[in-house]
């Protein structure tokens, strides 16, 4: 028997609305409406689980807070349901903060749509998952049909031939999601990283800001004289485009974090990475009363990588190492550095003198694993992922000594003899 057709991929759609607000559950029907979609309402969590299992829909936006179940409890309904699960559900949300994201995709959902609505992001957000479900189900039904084709008209030769064909387009496609996934998350992470450390960087920058300040105004009193001392108005001016320059790169190094865009992978030079991301959270540092120990090399490491998701992988090990030695006893170190392993790779390795991993280290990097009493488990995982698809690899360890030791790996691009 051979399976149905799927829809085709310009047809329009059944969508499921569920929005337990009645002015603005007729504002998304009549959008989706006119936009050639067919429309079923529902205002609660318990009426859209009834009326998905009586008819299963294309697509389903999920109101996040409604009485009764919410959006999470629901999403997590219908991903037990084997009909339902793999029907996308896009979150409406008035908040847009990380942990209702985060929230959302650990519920099984694929996107967000932020209130109030606007129309074409709507409808562009719709579209495009309906466009990448129905692509999906296309290809499971491409690879049914010619399967049975295969097992009919072929032999074993040709049907191996397909199933490794098969087996390619489903690992390319899988891996681009993961991928879209992972910078979705990775910049989730990299704002959270940078919302830790804003009150040690507006302190760090308040000081060149002062002393703008306080050399603009003695510069002033200068230039009233008469004559005018101008060799140490000079020296003023200069002292003022310095602290200018230290405000700027305090200002661009956060841009750089907060940058949200595609992993672009460039020549750089590991160490001096390191360099500046010690940089990046000396002030964090010296606000936890923490020694950060820099050991420098004088070898250039030439890697290729995206540098603001190779900057969140240190980031993410320094602030857990910071995290790990927040109850022991002065003085607190936290070691990085970067050096060569063997001939053909470099390595980053981060060492902490807080209380490790109590033997689980293999564990370190499994996604929602965390050591810590209030974490997500977040972090490591993401930087697992980061430099795996960078073609690197990641371990973790309790250092003989008391303390956790997490490590990466990535190849070098001119091997040392």
């Amino acid at each position: 028997m051979m399976p149905d057709v799927p829809h085709p991929l310009d047809d329009g759609g059944d969508i499921l609305v569920v929005e337990d607000t009645p002015a603005s559950l007729r504002l998304l029907t009549s959008l989706l409406e006119k936009a050639g979609y067919r429309v079923r309402e529902a205002p609660d969590g318990e009426l859209a689980l009834w009326s998905a299992k009586a008819r299963s829909p294309e697509l389903i936006l999920l109101d996040v807070r409604m009485p009764g179940m919410d959006g999470y409890q629901v999403c997590r309904a219908l991903k037990q349901h084997a009909a339902l699960r793999d029907v996308p559900v896009i979150f409406l949300s008035a908040f847009d903060d990380t942990d209702d994201k985060l929230r959302g995709f650990e519920s099984g959902g694929v996107d967000f749509i932020s209130k109030p609505y606007n129309f074409l992001e709507v409808k562009a957000r719709v579209a495009a998952q309906l466009k990448l479900a129905r692509l999906q189900k296309l290809l499971a039904w491409q690879n049914d049909n010619l399967q049975q084709l295969v097992e009919t008209k072929a032999g074993e030769l040709a049907r191996a031939e397909l199933a490794l064909m098969s087996e390619r387009q489903q690992r390319d496609l899988a891996e681009r999601e993961a991928q879209q996934r992972l910078a979705e998350i990775a910049h989730m992470n990299r704002n959270a990283s940078a919302s830790v450390c804003s009150a040690a960087l507006v302190h760090e920058l308040n000081q060149p800001l002062a002393a703008i300040l306080s050399n603009a105004e003695a510069a002033e009193l200068f230039l009233r004289m008469t004559p005018p001392p101008l060799d140490e108005v000079a020296e003023i001016l200069a002292d003022i485009r310095r602290d200018d320059l230290r405000a700027s790169d305090l200002i661009q190094r956060m841009r750089a974090t907060l940058r949200k865009s595609d992993a672009v992978a460039v020549e750089l030079d590991l160490g001096t990475l390191v360099g500046a991301t010690v940089d990046l959270l000396a002030a964090e540092a010296r606000g936890r009363q923490i020694t950060l120990q820099h050991e420098h090399t004088a070898l250039a490491l030439p890697v290729a990588a995206d540098p603001v998701q190779l900057q969140q992988v240190m980031v993410n090990l320094l602030l857990n190492g910071m995290d790990a030695m927040q109850h022991s006893a002065p003085p607190r170190v936290l070691h990085i550095g970067a050096s060569l392993l063997g001939t053909q790779e470099v390595q980053v390795q981060v060492r902490d003198h807080g209380c490790g991993f109590g033997g689980n280290h293999e564990r370190a990097f499994e996604s929602f694993y965390s050591t810590k009493p209030n974490g997500m488990g977040l972090g490591l995982s993401i930087s697992h992922g980061i430099i795996t698809a960078a073609g690197g690899q990641a371990w973790a360890s309790d250092h003989p000594d008391g303390g956790a030791v997490v490590s990466f790996s990535l190849p070098l691009l001119t091997a040392h003899p």
